[in-house]
This record gives C-alpha cells, sequence and structure tokens, in this order.
C-alpha cells in the first residue's frame, strides 16, 4: 500500500473522533508496545450525556510524563441502547483529553442509563 493510503487510513481511525458502539470496544489511537495503561475508570450514568476528563497531573521533575495514544471505550450496557463516544479536545497525541459519551435508547420513553470502562494508554515522554 502506498504511504498516502496508510495515512489516509490512519486518519479516518485517529482523527474520526465520532464512533458508534454496539457491545464492543471503541478504538481511539493505536497500541504501540511501549504503551502502558495510564488511567482506568468504569464510568454509569443516568443522563442522556456524560463528559469525562484525563489529565496527566506530572508537574514536578521526578514523574514520568506520558502522552496519550489509545483510548479504549468498553460498552457494557444493556443490548438496546446504544453507545457513542467522540473526543471533545485533547486525545491522541496530547497528555490531556475530553470524551463526550452519550446513551440513546431505542424506545423513548424507556429511562437512559449506560455503564462504560474507559482504558487509556500512554508513551512516555522523552525529557
Amino acid at each position: 500500500m502506498s504511504p498516502l493510503v496508510l495515512l489516509s487510513v490512519y486518519g479516518i481511525y485517529v482523527f474520526g473522533f465520532i464512533s458508534n458502539i454496539f457491545g464492543y470496544s471503541c478504538q481511539f489511537g493505536y497500541m504501540h508496545p511501549a504503551a502502558v495503561p495510564i488511567y482506568e475508570a468504569e464510568i454509569s450514568w443516568d443522563c442522556a450525556v456524560r463528559y469525562m476528563k484525563y489529565a496527566d497531573n506530572a508537574l514536578s521533575g521526578d514523574s514520568i510524563k506520558f502522552t496519550i495514544n489509545l483510548i479504549l471505550v468498553f460498552d457494557e450496557s444493556q443490548p438496546e441502547s446504544t453507545i457513542k463516544a467522540a473526543i471533545v479536545q485533547g486525545g491522541i497525541g496530547f497528555n490531556y483529553t475530553t470524551l463526550r459519551l452519550s446513551c440513546a435508547q431505542f424506545a423513548d420513553a424507556e429511562s437512559r442509563s449506560a455503564k462504560v470502562t474507559v482504558l487509556i494508554y500512554g508513551l512516555p515522554i522523552e525529557q
């Protein structure tokens, strides 16, 4: 494959930012062999939209700083709900991110509830 095609495919996956989840994981970025898990959160909510923020707070010179290279969102909701995840700020290549998580039910009369697990992997920044 030509580098231009590979770059286009990479752009679709990384910069598409909006993905649907149907009972499996949503992936932003790629898994690098040197990546380590830097954040994990289990989030439950009962409204249409929820925002999740992560920031690498390593400010001192002794702490290891990371840049995000992979964000995984695992849907653990009911099968009849549809979860959408979008990167609103930061994300891949940054040391912070804000995710917009939304839940929609197929029947409007039903209450909305969702549960996801968010895993963020990062690469150490050389200082």
